[in-house]
């Protein structure tokens, strides 16, 4: 089969806490972006150190997606 026109689907399971990504991160994570929208909602933005830890934990689910989705591909 010619490479180029082959395509797969790749289905990606829920959100669940794991190595890459723990439930402690997932809970700072909901709780800044409900912070986070309050505050827009409020015309306001996030305090800096909010806003840069929120930043940080957002590209580490990125990469933990990532991670998963090339280990998943791999098998």
């Amino acid at each position: 089969m010619d490479q180029s026109n082959f395509s797969r689907l790749l289905l990606i399971p829920g959100f669940q806490p794991d190595a890459l990504f723990t439930a402690d991160q997932q809970n700072r994570l909901a709780d800044l972006m409900n912070q986070w929208r309050a505050a827009r909602d409020r015309g306001e933005e996030l305090p800096e150190p909010q806003q840069t830890e929120l930043e940080h934990l957002v590209e580490a689910e990125l990469t933990a997606a990532t991670v998963r989705t090339i280990t998943l591909a791999q098998r």
